[in-house]
């Protein structure tokens, strides 16, 4: 039985920035530390050839790791219209409902926060605080 090092607020901070960049996440309960690769899902025909060493160690020695996965599109949309719900200037909370409306949602909105500045900068916030709580309900 190996000890389990308690996953400190950095390294949940940590996973959560990975995980929105696309990542899996893979906690190492005994040692406390982290590896990382692309979720395949997310970013299709990566090469795998440079990180086959963190792979094998991973698959090796799987049940010493916690895997974290990033939320689906459809819990990342929710995200997203929970932030514009608290939008509180009307006129820029239905430009916001409507880019999320048509096609590519993600990027009308991404584009769309260019315009907004201080907008952008609370979204990255929230969506971090967001995340690492998604991070946190996956602690098991």
């Amino acid at each position: 039985m190996h000890l389990v090092k308690e996953i400190t607020p950095e390294i949940i901070k940590d996973i959560a920035e990975m995980l929105d960049m696309g990542m899996i996440c893979f906690y190492h309960k005994p040692t406390g530390t982290m590896d990382y690769y692309p979720d395949e899902m997310k970013n299709p025909g990566y090469d795998e050839e440079p990180l086959a060493e963190i792979i094998d160690k991973i698959d090796e020695n799987y049940g010493e790791y916690q895997r974290f996965e990033g939320m689906s599109s459809r819990e990342s949309f929710k995200v997203m219209e929970d932030f514009i719900a608290g939008i509180n200037h009307i006129p820029t909370h239905n430009k916001f409902i409507d880019a999320i409306s048509r096609k590519k949602p993600f990027a009308n909105f991404n584009h769309l926060l260019q315009y907004h500045p201080g907008l952008r900068e609370e979204w990255f916030k929230y969506k971090l605080a967001r995340g690492i709580e998604y991070v946190k309900d996956q602690i098991g």
